[in-house]
């Protein structure tokens, strides 16, 4: 009697006890091929950039609109590794966002309103997080978000579940070098006077402090 007390006791504490969140994402919910977005428009397609004639991918996540390539208009200290045969066109340009191009200081204020095209801009924080929690979370958003093409043994392709397409870019250093097989992308949100946020991309999706320059994503206002 006392061992089917027991029995029975255990079995209620397992039934009440909390079970692991599950992991409820779905591409087909969260990040449709097909239909329309919020602002009348495909949910994927492109659009171009009046100021230099680039076309740019676009996909829609939730709610929000992003561009699924990184930024390429040659803004004032941005620049383009030359290294590497057409690193440029795949991966983008390189960016600064703080005064003067320096790696530590304040935003450039001008430059963080108008590097993206007309109708886009520079995500804050927040705006990351928004997508990371759409994608499933934090643990999640990085591999889903990444592109599934081949970029090398060092490189863990993902599956780009929503048309984002990451691609590893990397950081681009003092030296003048590149670190990472991963993205790192610019935030508009300051960490203090000195540093900003950025996002890093790769197996997974966490927020850190910028270095010298990083890429770009824009969202759609």
């Amino acid at each position: 009697i006392l061992f089917t007390a027991f029995v029975s006791l255990l079995c209620a504490c397992s039934e009440d006890s909390p079970s692991e969140p599950k992991d409820t994402f779905d591409a087909n919910v969260v990040c449709p091929a097909e239909g329309t977005n919020a602002c009348g428009e495909p949910n994927r397609g492109s659009f171009t950039d009046e100021r230099d004639g680039q076309v740019y991918k676009y996909t829609t996540i939730g709610n929000q609109v992003w561009m699924a390539e990184n930024l390429k208009f040659d803004a004032p200290f941005s620049l383009c590794y030359d290294k590497i045969e057409g690193f440029c066109d795949t991966f983008g340009r390189f960016y600064s966002l703080h005064i003067d191009g320096e790696d530590l200081g304040l935003f450039d204020r001008a430059l963080l309103d108008t590097i993206c095209p007309a109708g886009w801009h520079v995500p804050s924080v927040d705006e990351w997080n928004v997508l990371a929690k759409n994608m499933g979370g934090a643990e999640f958003a990085g591999p889903r978000l990444i592109s599934s093409s081949d970029f090398g043994e060092r490189y863990t392709p993902g599956t780009d579940d929503c048309g984002f397409n990451s691609k590893p870019a990397g950081e681009w250093l003092l030296d003048g070098t590149i670190s990472g097989n991963y993205a790192v992308y610019w935030t508009s949100t300051a960490k203090d006077f000195n540093l900003s946020y950025v996002v890093a991309m790769g197996v997974g999706f966490t927020i850190g402090q910028n270095y010298p320059k990083h890429s770009l994503r824009c969202i759609k206002d």
